[in-house]
């Protein structure tokens, strides 16, 4: 059975590869200084129900306890604790004994969280050494590739998974690539084929193949299309990512007092709050134009990652400058930053569009 299933995957890859012989931040911050002792510059939720973390020092951490941990980084709120209290732990870790390949991936996804490519890449490949079936290690180096418009770079490492993992998880990765790379309708409808053949074999897959196919459908105008997908999620229990698309999905289709009412429960329901969804609330918000509440409040943010120089926000700064408090000087130049660390098309199109609002201003203002 294995054998058959092999071979489905090299003939599906190849008319992938027969498409088109394809598949699927750097400024240094300035030390800010509080004005007054009583300044609060961040803030973070004590986990009262992880006890397992509580005393770090004096426990042994499992590998399993810090995938996990990790994984709740992607939700809303928990990113900003979670990343780096998992890169310390498992620091200390490679500190004291020989990494195996697990603890190179999750150092790896950590890594990736913080825009830190190229050492994310190097872990991956020390990963893949020691366990060349890491089907997760090829998956997020694929990823990473992508994320650097290394397209060659990516087919290869989908490729490597033929024989490792299902035909619907590789066929992912290849159309995804594929779609990055010139052939967007091809790829968007042979991903669409396969996920209604074939069931995710589970929750996490699931969201992750339909958050592609509706980023594929908003890529070619189908807000329509992209949404009937993303109402396949349960937004109360879906990550940052794909909140921050189903928002973006909504904008589209003009209705942002939904974007308000559902993302401002969940951000209002977390401690911290992600820039990523503030950023869609902000926008929103300045549409409807009855109130300034997310604008004041992502306001705040912007002056904070400005402050820093902070590169791993460059794309929501960028965002920010072109459709909430409008500056295409500085939209340009968050877009150029974030352009040097990612290259994806949504990159592309981000740049483009902070070139083209400063052009038509300019020419506005001879």
């Amino acid at each position: 059975m294995q054998g058959v299933a092999t071979r489905i995957i090299r003939t599906t890859l190849t008319a992938l590869m027969g498409l088109g012989s394809v598949f699927a931040n750097n400024s240094v911050a300035a030390p800010y200084t509080p004005v007054s002792q009583d300044e609060v510059i961040a803030t973070w939720k004590v986990l009262d129900d992880s006890p397992s973390y509580a005393n770090d020092a004096n426990q042994e951490v499992s590998l399993a306890q810090i995938s996990e941990f990790i994984e709740q980084g992607q939700y809303p709120g928990e990113a900003d604790y979670r990343y780096g209290r998992a890169k310390a732990l498992l620091q200390a870790k490679m500190s004291q004994q020989s990494p195996d390949a697990q603890t190179f991936y999750l150092y790896a996804r950590v890594l990736q969280h913080q825009h830190q490519f190229s050492k994310a890449i190097k872990a991956l490949d020390r990963s893949i050494t020691l366990d060349p079936q890491a089907v997760n290690s090829w998956l997020l180096k694929a990823n990473i590739h992508l994320v650097q418009g290394d397209i060659v770079g990516a087919r290869e490492a989908c490729l490597a998974l033929i024989g490792k993992a299902d035909i619907l998880l590789i066929s992912t990765c290849a159309l995804e690539v594929a779609g990055q790379n010139g052939k967007l309708p091809e790829s968007y409808k042979e991903l669409a084929r396969l996920y209604n053949l074939y069931q995710p074999i589970n929750e996490q897959e699931q969201y992750w193949i339909v958050q592609i196919l509706a980023d594929m459908a908003m890529r070619q105008s189908l807000a329509d299309s992209a949404l009937t997908y993303l109402n396949q999620v349960d937004l109360q229990r879906a990550p940052v990512s794909l909140l921050a698309l189903w928002a973006d999905v909504q904008m589209s289709l003009q209705q942002y007092q939904q974007v308000v009412d559902t993302l401002g429960d969940i951000v209002n329901g977390n401690p911290i709050q992600d820039d990523a969804l503030l950023l869609r609330l902000a926008r929103a918000e300045k549409v409807l134009n009855d109130s300034v509440e997310w604008q004041w409040a992502f306001a705040q943010r912007v002056e904070l990652r400005e402050q820093r120089q902070d590169s791993l926000h460059a794309s929501e700064l960028a965002q920010y400058y072109l459709y909430v408090d409008v500056q295409p000087t500085k939209a340009l130049y968050w877009a150029k930053i974030n352009w040097r660390i990612a290259r994806q098309i949504n990159d592309r199109t981000l740049l483009e569009e902070a070139r083209l609002l400063l052009k038509q201003q300019t020419k506005e203002t001879v």
